[in-house]
């Protein structure tokens, strides 16, 4: 944008904001200079150098018969950002990002499709082949899938993305935006598990990728939930500064530590494990999360038996007292989790 464009987009701006009844709020202290910005393994390469880095990692265990990868998207980004303010901010830094997405095909009793997506803040390296190899594994158990789970309750095993997708709740309603408008009855010292925690106890702590947020704010890494309790509020500045707490500043990253089983301990017979949904989504403000199952694998046995259909809706708050986390992590986009998380005793919608 030139300066006139800057001036008239300002202009309106301003004009808009003059109907808001907002109050007032103050701003943060500038942080000026140098930052250290946390070390990876893409800084000192190029962005073609990076691709086919990616691209090598992607195609790594596509070497199957009746399995492949039938298309690819990569995205590499490097966004040089810097932040000014009237109050003395003044930094600046460098951004990464490696994005993209594949489709895993299977050909033999049918023909199906799964969709996959990734997102990283370096080079992902073997941690992309395995995610390529689990969604080939994946896709031939969906290719073998033609019934529905019957309806009941089951001990149930959500894993990867959707982990990610459970945790937003908490990361949600513990935002100052969130408590400041009433969404959120968190405060400080809450237990969220309840006073007896039957399972593994959740432990959260907020990290960055960038130093500073949009504010100048540092990102210092800091704990949010403490074995199940609630350590601090965290989000943007303005609604800290009308809750008079400290200003902690906008995050865009979590991690949720490991449990002390692998994900075959904690697969017994009779439990499912959903290893996809059509479109598994968490709400932050009620806590209910589900989607419609497009594959499970009923352990029965020594067997693995694939369905498919059916839909899970639950409630995170009826069931946190009481979940197993993995030992393996997983990381992708913003969060790195326990690779899977189990519930027990939850209804699923399916045939009769």
């Amino acid at each position: 944008m030139n300066e006139e464009e800057i001036k008239e987009i300002i202009k309106m701006t301003y004009f808009s904001a003059s109907f808001v009844k907002n109050k007032t709020y103050s701003l943060p202290d500038g942080f000026s200079g140098e930052v250290e910005e946390k070390e990876n393994n893409i800084s000192k390469a190029t962005l073609e150098e990076i691709a086919i880095e990616v691209k090598n990692s992607l195609y790594k265990y596509d070497n199957l018969d009746k399995g492949f990868i039938n298309s690819a998207e990569i995205f590499i980004e490097k966004s040089d950002k810097r932040i000014i303010s009237s109050k003395g901010t003044n930094v600046s830094f460098f951004k990464y990002n490696v994005s993209g997405e594949f489709i895993t095909q299977w050909v033999e009793n049918q023909d199906v499709e799964i969709y996959n997506h990734f997102s990283y803040d370096n080079l992902p390296g073997e941690e992309l082949s395995l995610k390529v190899k689990e969604s080939l594994i994946t896709t031939k158990y969906r290719d073998k899938s033609t019934e529905a789970l019957k309806s009941g309750k089951y001990n149930l095993i959500l894993s990867e993305d959707s982990v990610s997708e459970i945790i937003k709740y908490y990361i949600s309603q513990s935002k100052t935006a969130f408590v400041y408008n009433k969404y959120s009855d968190f405060k400080v010292g809450d237990l969220l598990q309840g006073k007896e925690i039957k399972g593994d106890k959740l432990n959260l702590s907020l990290t960055s990728t960038v130093p500073v947020d949009d504010n100048g704010i540092r990102l210092l890494d800091r704990v949010l939930l403490e074995d199940g309790v609630l350590k601090t509020l965290h989000g943007n500045f303005k609604f800290a500064d009308y809750l008079n707490i400290p200003k902690t500043g906008d995050y865009n990253c979590a991690i949720l530590k490991g449990g002390t089983k692998c994900i075959d301990e904690m697969l017994q017979n009779g439990d499912i494990h959903i290893l996809r949904f059509s479109d598994f989504q968490m709400d932050p403000l009620t806590g209910d999360f589900g989607g419609e199952i497009r594959l499970a694998l009923l352990k029965k046995d020594d067997q693995l038996i694939p369905f498919t259909g059916g839909s899970l809706s639950a409630n995170i708050k009826e069931l946190q007292s009481d979940i197993t986390l993995s030992k393996e992590l997983y990381k992708n986009d913003s969060y790195t989790t326990p690779k899977a998380i189990k519930f027990k005793n939850v209804q699923i919608s399916g045939s009769n």
